[in-house]
């Protein structure tokens, strides 16, 4: 995890608010984020605004207005050549699936070919509760269970996707529920019981807490195309606007971004068919992201996933292993403290101020007067 305090970042994603919707609007910028400053392809450990632009100029090729700040109230601005893209469109043909993850499942593990007749395959996520319900559903992108505008809840949800072969109505595990495309790419399925959903993922680790994405966290997903991937946090509260074809463009919101890991062989970490995995903190074993795009072209191998909490809340659902009235683990209750003892009351006075009997009133009175006029002669 990032050494930053929670003021400085604080302060950061202040600075990053007061210039992100300006720098989003400028030709070219493809996102914004917060993150680590990179330095002629290697990463530094000083935290930055991040600018990502489809193709970086040199600055002699650029105007004045076309021109970046070198920082903003202390704070370094970076610029990023990166472009992004959703990982399973129709039009789009993801990679051959790996280790078994296209075949069909008859007791279903997590991270394996899902998808329905608008889009070509993705990832089952994660399963998940209906919070008004109960309902037994699966996770996954807006682009992998629905795919179209005028979608409309049922459409069967087969696993595997249509482009491995799931495209007979035995192969229905589930129907559309609910969905979003902006500010998230998620979307939920109510599964129809003909056949069970785990929640562990192929290699038979669990997805049924979260928390909170972290810059410089280490994390893993388990996904159709590129099985299971390492990677490292190195950009978070990102906004980046994707094209979703006949959809249209939309802002994607509460986004962080995942590299490979600083030292690792390279590889991918994020291919076509991946869309719909859950991104896992290795350190706690809770998820942290919905996997939804990667990037396109020859620009370096990255992935971005929404914080899952977000995600949750606004599709009314709970990981299994969350309290089923709470979104977020709930904080620990502090012990509980035992009473004070109470004292004894002391012999020689009250326990609570004063007390009088009504003889001693009544002398108090009588002396009171003698004082006052003095005594008969």
């Amino acid at each position: 995890m990032s050494s930053f305090t929670p003021e400085e970042l604080a302060k950061a994603e202040q600075i990053l608010d007061s210039v992100r919707d300006e720098w989003l609007e400028r030709e070219g910028v493809t996102a914004v984020d917060l993150g680590f400053k990179w330095s002629k392809g290697q990463m530094t450990g000083l935290l930055s605004l991040r600018v990502h632009v489809a193709k970086k100029k040199d600055v002699t090729d650029l105007d004045e207005s076309e021109l970046f700040p070198e920082e903003v109230d202390g704070l370094p601005v970076d610029v990023i050549e990166a472009t992004y893209a959703p990982q399973a469109l129709v039009d789009v043909k993801p990679e051959a699936a790996v280790e078994g993850r296209g075949i069909r499942w008859d007791d279903i593990p997590l991270g394996v070919s899902i998808g329905c007749k608008y889009s070509t395959a993705g990832t089952l996520g994660a399963k998940v509760i209906d919070l008004e319900s109960g309902d037994e559903m699966i996770l996954s992108n807006w682009h992998v269970l629905a795919g179209r505008q005028d979608v409309e809840p049922g459409l069967a949800i087969w696993q595997p996707g249509w482009i491995d072969g799931g495209t007979r109505a035995e192969n229905t595990i589930a129907e559309l529920a609910r969905w979003v495309l902006g500010p998230f790419d998620a979307a939920v399925a109510r599964l129809n019981g003909s056949r069970p959903v785990q929640t562990k993922t192929i290699e038979g680790r669990a997805i049924e807490q979260l928390t909170i994405p972290g810059l410089g966290m280490l994390v893993w997903k388990s996904s159709r195309s590129s099985g299971f991937t390492e990677g490292f946090v190195d950009g978070i509260k990102m906004m980046v606007p994707l094209n979703y074809g006949g959809a249209g463009v939309y802002m994607l919101e509460k986004v962080f971004r995942i590299i490979p890991r600083p030292g690792s062989i390279p590889g991918e970490i994020s291919m076509g068919g991946d869309s719909g995995a859950v991104w896992v903190d290795e350190e706690s074993g809770k998820a942290v992201g919905l996997h939804f795009a990667g990037e396109v072209g020859n620009t370096p191998e990255h992935a971005l996933a929404h914080d899952i909490g977000s995600v949750l809340e606004t599709l009314k659902v709970r990981l299994p292993g969350q309290p089923p009235s709470a979104q977020e683990p709930p904080a620990k209750e502090p012990p509980a403290q035992k009473p004070p003892a109470k004292k004894p009351p002391s012999t020689s006075r009250p326990p609570s101020g004063r007390t009088v009997s009504r003889r001693s009133f009544w002398d108090d009175l009588s002396h009171f007067l003698r004082r006052l006029f003095g005594k008969k002669k």
